[in-house]
């Protein structure tokens, strides 16, 4: 999608093609039915030049930039008063005023965060992946708004919703993370509040197991109120729409936590002493 030297040095290996969303779903046996290319974002086209996708980037990744271009979307701010990088954007080409093209190229830019601030290898929006099957009713798990190839292998999806994030929605975002065994799923969620969340998962079991419910827990990162996110069992909850709310912050909270949870259960389980022999190793308890 992006031409030119991106994300690592250009005399080292092309990382996120090696390391590519279809590529390491392949490798766990899944097939890509299809991706986002960039014709379906607001530059209608397949290849972006460098320029092009740190503009854009930059754009979305600022809290006001980002509210500014929604607002002349939303027809509510004349093209004579943008800013400088918006009116920029607004003399590409390919350049289209659209909302819903608002809509996709927020979930590009989300792939792309976890790509050049959390050093994710890849990530892919708008993703169709063959003969996926939610477990809950046999239905098509639909499409994954964002897939993307974390650093440490693991496969993580996040929603983006801009309507309202009902319990059927996270039942079905639930299963479709547990379809591809994601190390865990995110829903970015325009309308979701903490006491509609709240109510939704009151008394809701597991959506795989149906059984034992979770508390929905609020954590932030100590010292940064502002990176509060929401877990439930391994289903995290960002309350933010896509013109506010600093989005780098709170993915951070939540990939910490996620390695957090992992540290915690390396400590508290362990293999026995015949489970080790059992592996190949000898072991003796001093």
């Amino acid at each position: 999608m992006v031409t030119g030297n991106t994300k690592i040095n250009p005399r080292q290996l092309r990382l996120e093609l090696l390391f590519s969303v279809e590529r390491v779903l392949a490798s766990r046996g899944f097939d890509l039915e299809k991706e986002g290319n960039g014709e379906d974002t607001i530059l209608e086209k397949s290849l972006w030049s460098q320029c092009e996708a740190d503009l854009v980037y930059d754009i979305f990744n600022d809290i006001n930039q980002r509210n500014e271009l929604l607002t002349y979307f939303e027809g509510k701010v004349e093209k004579e008063c943008l800013s400088e990088n918006i009116t920029k954007l607004t003399k590409i080409e390919e350049f289209k005023k659209d909302r819903q093209r608002f809509s996709t190229t927020f979930e590009w830019y989300i792939g792309e965060l976890l790509v050049r601030k959390f050093m994710a290898f890849s990530s892919s929006y708008g993703v169709t992946v063959k003969d996926i099957c939610r477990n809950n009713d046999g239905g098509t798990s639909g499409d994954f708004d964002v897939l993307s190839i974390l650093g440490d292998m693991n496969l993580l999806y996040i929603e983006c919703k801009t309507g309202k994030t009902t319990k059927s929605s996270i039942k079905n975002t639930y299963h479709r993370s547990t379809s591809l065994h994601c190390v865990a799923s995110v829903i970015i969620g325009q309308k979701i509040t903490e006491r509609g969340l709240k109510q939704q998962l009151l008394s809701l079991p597991h959506p795989v197991f149906n059984r034992g419910t979770s508390e929905l827990l609020k954590l932030n990162i100590k010292n940064q109120p502002d990176s509060v996110v929401y877990k439930w069992f391994n289903c995290y909850f960002i309350i933010a729409s896509e013109e506010s709310v600093n989005i780098e912050k709170k993915l951070k909270a939540v990939l910490r936590i996620i390695e957090g949870s992992r540290y915690h259960n390396n400590m508290v389980i362990r293999p026995s002493n015949e489970n080790y022999e059992a592996i190949g190793y000898e072991v003796s308890v001093l």
